[in-house]
């Protein structure tokens, strides 16, 4: 029989594989561990909305960010499996069911972007990126996605088209947005069968305000009319700064009569004096009207014959305001 001293050389190897396989094994682990907590601090402190859904719906992984964002906690969306659903508002979705988690032809992702409702009442805009996650064998483990609060750009998107379409001076809507206006309103007409009027308003003799009282003067004249014109305003109208002392409006009207209660109501609501603390300005103005269909049926000529009306009041106004002088 063998004595175990003739097997201590095999012994010895053995016992050294073995140290080498624990030392390989400890180093894989520290890696294991390493590449572990890069993974948690990526995730559980990124600010990002981070997830993985099992193919049955169930979450496998939530990060905390969505706390952040949605005021619910990630064991809120482990118990139920459908609270991004319930969180998403109504008219984005069918947006979120369109998009469905699918994948493009090209292997990338199609982002969207839709507006959820938080556990405290409250709005957010939601970057949204999915992808659907495959094993090595192609099997599918379900979806991961990244949800992206974008509700500060959103604001921020908001004020700048604001502030494209607007004047800064009065908060009116400016030439540019106007004419979009126009041109929808003049298609909605054509299919209804319906009219509208465009009114040009000019403050006659505006230099002299400048000149004489400064442009803050000035610029207080323009902010008092804007403000008076929009109270003159109904749902569906819209009055608008063109420049400088011009401004237009487009009113609903049903027959070629209305206008002259346009007039009237504009007549009577903007005032001709404005008081300041030291100076007292008496305000004119001249106004021209073009009704659609029955002056023109594009922009361009109800534009023209709003304005040519317009210069004729001037003309009539400067005349009667020299008799009596």
């Amino acid at each position: 029989m063998p004595k175990f001293s003739d097997h201590r050389e095999q012994v010895a190897e053995t016992i050294d594989q073995l140290r080498k396989l624990i030392n390989k094994l400890q180093l894989l682990e520290n890696e294991y561990l390493k590449q572990e907590e890069k993974l948690f601090v990526i995730s559980e402190f990124a600010n990002d909305w981070e997830y993985w859904q099992a193919p049955d719906g169930h979450y496998k992984y939530v990060s905390p960010s969505c706390k952040i964002v949605t005021g619910y906690k990630p064991q809120d969306f482990y118990d139920d499996p459908d609270l991004l659903k319930k969180i998403i508002a109504f008219n984005n979705w069918e947006k979120w069911t369109a998009h469905s988690h699918s994948m493009a032809k090209n292997g990338l992702v199609n982002p969207i972007e839709f507006k959820i409702h938080t556990k405290d009442g409250k709005d957010r805009w939601i970057h949204h990126i999915c992808q659907t996650v495959t094993g090595k064998n192609g099997e599918n483990l379900g979806v991961r996605g990244s949800n992206r609060d974008i509700t500060e750009l959103k604001d921020l998107q908001e004020k700048l088209k604001h502030m494209a379409g607007h004047d800064l001076l009065t908060g009116l809507p400016n030439r540019s947005l106007f004419l979009e206006h126009l041109q929808q309103t003049i298609k909605k007409a054509k299919r209804n069968g319906s009219m509208f009027a465009v009114v040009f308003i000019d403050l006659d003799d505006f230099k002299a305000i400048n000149d004489t009282h400064g442009h803050e003067a000035g610029d207080r004249v323009l902010k008092k009319l804007a403000h008076t014109l929009t109270g003159v305003t109904r749902e569906n109208d819209i009055v608008a700064r063109l420049g400088g002392d011009e401004f237009v409006g487009l009113f609903d009207v049903s027959h070629d009569n209305d206008v002259a209660v346009i007039k009237e109501k504009i007549f009577d609501d903007v005032l001709s004096e404005i008081h300041c603390p030291t100076y007292d300005i008496t305000i004119h103005y001249s106004l021209g009207v073009s009704i659609y269909p029955t002056d023109g049926t594009s922009i361009d000529t109800l534009l023209k014959k709003a304005d040519q009306a317009m210069y004729q009041q001037k003309e009539t106004n400067k005349a009667e305001r020299k008799k009596q002088k």
